[in-house]
């Protein structure tokens, strides 16, 4: 009896496990494009964009126009690449601002 409850719960720990990893994804450009510029547009609100001192743009921005650039010479591949990595940084801004979110110095109370 054991071992029936033991597999009836393993069985439907990687049933529920399964579903949850059946997310709707952006595959195409486009969509890739628009979700890593709202995404970023978000970050950019609360002050939270990554940016070297000596960079003119920031990250996401650079991988934009990368995706752009590499779309205008016809090489799909390296725009769905660089906007993947726009969208990839852009989700990373934000889950840095999140992960601040009621931080304080340990010297607060």
């Amino acid at each position: 009896m054991k071992k029936l409850l033991m597999t009836a719960a393993l069985v439907a720990t990687v049933s529920l496990a399964g579903c949850a990893g059946n997310e709707a994804k952006a595959d195409s450009y486009e969509d890739i494009v628009a979700a890593a510029t709202a995404t970023h547009a978000d970050a950019a609100k609360s002050g939270y964009t990554w940016k070297q001192k000596k960079m003119k743009k920031g990250y996401v921005d650079t991988y934009l126009a990368k995706a752009e650039e590499a779309k205008a010479k016809g090489d799909d591949e390296g725009a769905l690449k660089a906007a993947k990595q726009a969208l990839k940084t852009a989700k990373a801004e934000v889950a840095q601002r999140d992960s601040a979110n009621g931080l304080k110095a340990g010297w607060e109370k």
